[in-house]
């Protein structure tokens, strides 16, 4: 009898051994399916000029990252092209971004959606799978504007005596204040790991924020408004030069006027630059190249939240959501955005 009680004791630690072991793999292979890999340190999320328009859109890989304002600001994927729309998760959203296979982006509003992917908290800062899955919240607090540098979400929040900058990193941890101020750092414009902004304290100079010493430096005295990099040139709005847009180059340190239109709004990509003018005879959506040359007329009117892809640029009339209106990038004429509202329409 004792015998046998030995075997049994014996045959039931061997199986509770191999219990241990098969819940500890399984442990293991789930971290290993869930692990959020790491982002190259330079990675940015979505270029400056898109970000300073709201982040509507974002290219990454061949796909086109999209709020459909035509429902409700959902998110959206689509090939460059505007074929192949699909519907990836059911609340508002902006200052979208792409790092690796995960999408990040910020919900407008504190309304809720519904179906596949939603959930009760909506508000704050989401990541998503590049499908609109495995959603998952990593703060809630609203933010102005959003960017990913490496494996860190920066954004502009407010901090009970004003805005500041805070940052959470891709996995939801370690969220913590940057830099406290009335109205701080705008995170849009990331080069190599740097952020790069225009001063709105004691003077508008271009300001350079190293996040690894977490220390901001001027390195450059200039009027500068929303900074976008392209091609070694710092292109900005120049607010003591009645917000005219200028590029700055930092290896020749000189300035050259490219419009003498007092722009609204500017967006720089794919060789062009395209802005707003609200004032003067003709307001509207202009283009030019990135050298200031060929200007030309897109629409007549007032238009906002323009958002560049290597393919098309879109826009909107100011004050509403739709329709949206969509234009080559590199020239030609504009038409309405058709292909998000049939896939809208198909949607309901």
């Amino acid at each position: 009898m004792a015998k046998q009680k030995n075997t049994s004791n014996i045959l039931f630690l061997i199986i509770a051994g191999c219990m241990i072991i098969v819940l500890v793999l399984l442990a293991i292979i789930f971290n290993i399916i869930n692990r959020i890999p790491d982002n190259p340190p330079t990675l940015t999320g979505n270029t400056a000029g898109n970000l300073n328009n709201g982040g509507y859109f974002c290219e990454s890989n061949g796909k086109v990252y999209f709020a459909n304002a035509y429902d409700h600001g959902y998110l959206y994927s689509m090939n460059t092209d505007q074929t192949d729309l699909k519907r990836l998760y059911n609340s508002d959203c902006s200052n979208i971004c792409v790092g690796g296979k995960y999408l990040y982006f910020c919900m407008e509003t504190p309304k809720g959606g519904t179906g596949l992917g939603f959930v009760i908290k909506t508000s704050g800062i989401y990541r998503a799978t590049e499908t609109g899955t495995k959603v998952k919240c990593l703060t809630s607090d609203d933010s102005l504007i959003m960017n990913l540098v490496g494996n860190t979400l920066y954004y502009q929040a407010g901090t009970g005596t004003g805005v500041g900058l805070k940052k959470v990193d891709i996995r939801g941890d370690e969220e913590e204040q940057v830099i406290e101020d009335s109205f701080v750092l705008n995170p849009a414009c990331a080069v190599d790991g740097r952020i790069y902004y225009g001063g709105t304290q004691k003077d508008h100079y271009l300001y350079a924020y190293d996040p690894a010493s977490d220390t901001s430096n001027a390195i450059w005295d200039g009027d500068v408004w929303n900074p976008v990099y392209e091609g070694g040139y710092f292109y900005y709005m120049d607010i003591s030069d009645d917000y005219k847009i200028c590029r700055y180059s930092p290896m020749d340190q000189t300035v050259e006027i490219l419009s003498h239109d007092r722009a609204d709004n500017f967006n720089v990509g794919y060789g062009m630059i395209y802005y707003c003018v609200s004032v003067g005879d003709a307001p509207g959506l202009y283009r030019m190249r990135l050298d200031g040359s060929g200007k030309e007329p897109v629409a007549l009117g007032y238009f906002c939240d323009i958002n560049i892809t290597s393919t098309y640029t879109y826009y909107r009339t100011f004050k509403t959501d739709t329709p949206i209106y969509c234009v080559p990038t590199a020239g030609g004429s504009p038409y309405e955005f058709t292909a998000a509202r049939e896939a809208a329409e198909k949607n309901k």
